[in-house]
């Protein structure tokens, strides 16, 4: 899913489009001034994944972070989180410069190229986010395991998609090949504010079929498809234009397999809406810092539970 090819994912989203049909104006991002879409809160802004990773249903969360004070505790599937995030990063920007510098080459030498970097290019992130002072070496080891076969893959996603591109054109410019190859802007950055989101949201990847794609390491959760639609209506208030699809995409690595399960919505009203009712309360929260109290069952994989139990 990392290195896109428009045409293999247009299908799918026409069948979505003429299931769902349009999205209402007054719930595009930039109609932000409207009283379904600015924030009940002056001068307080949520990142997405505050109010779209739902665990905790009384929004205790919420209440920990903002009122509280209380930082999340971090685990190993935040610090996977973190790793698996820049090495997709890594990897299009290093394709990106190979094409640059090394000029044009089939998907064999691309290929090459990139595992000649691999090392290199793990030890400075983990480096850069100090991963042995979360983790103890045994599980450290088993994660840069993990992520050397992330990176392969990834690298091998590449060069395939060159020469699928290479395959399908007869006149090879460079600056166009490589636009095709890595399809996908990477850790976007974006301005919430006027919908009550942060100024620099990260947008995991933004396609150039104007998709965003949330990528997840971890279990398959419902409440994931409220993060692609934070963000749609973000970039929808930032940069006016529509965002109709969000892709949220699962990653996992395990016994030198890299699995890739990718779910496709429609970001429509309903969606829309539900996102909306999740912020308004969130600010809620916030603005009556009252302890709303833990719910009748906590869900171990909530990043307070430890906090809360």
């Amino acid at each position: 899913m990392f290195f896109i090819d428009s045409l293999e994912i247009d299908r799918v989203l026409r069948q979505l489009k003429n299931v769902y049909g349009s999205v209402s104006e007054d719930l595009r991002g930039w109609n932000w001034s409207n009283d379904i879409l600015s924030p009940p809160l002056e001068g307080v802004y949520l990142s997405v994944s505050e109010i779209a990773n739902r665990y905790c249903s009384t929004y205790r969360d919420i209440f920990l972070k903002r009122v509280m004070g209380t930082p999340a505790p971090y685990s190993y599937k935040t610090v996977r989180g973190w790793i698996y995030h820049a090495v997709y990063k890594k990897v299009v920007e290093k394709t990106k410069s190979k094409l640059y510098l090394e000029g044009l080459m089939n998907g064999s030498k691309l290929y090459t190229s990139l595992l000649i970097d691999k090392r290199d290019i793990l030890e400075k992130i983990i480096e850069e986010y100090d991963i042995p002072k979360h983790l103890n070496p045994q599980i450290l080891d088993k994660l840069i395991k993990e992520t050397e076969t992330l990176y392969s893959f990834l690298a091998l996603q590449a060069a395939s998609r060159l020469d699928r591109i290479l395959s399908r054109i007869s006149k090879l410019d460079l600056e166009s090949i490589i636009s095709k190859v890595t399809s996908v802007d990477v850790e976007r950055i974006v301005n919430g504010q006027l919908i009550g989101l942060s100024s620099e949201l990260k947008v995991d990847m933004f396609a150039d079929k104007r998709i965003v794609i949330e990528i997840k390491t971890g279990d398959i959760r419902d409440f994931h498809k409220y993060a692609v639609t934070g963000y749609a209506l973000a970039i929808e208030s930032d940069l006016d234009i529509p965002i109709d699809y969000g892709i949220v995409s699962y990653i996992h690595v395990k016994d030198d397999y890299v699995k890739i399960r990718n779910k496709i919505y429609f970001i429509g009203d309903e969606l829309r809406r539900e996102f909306l009712e999740i912020r308004d309360e969130a600010f809620n929260i916030i603005h009556r810092g009252l302890d709303p109290g833990k719910p009748s069952s906590c869900p171990e994989y909530c990043v307070y539970y430890g906090v809360c139990r």
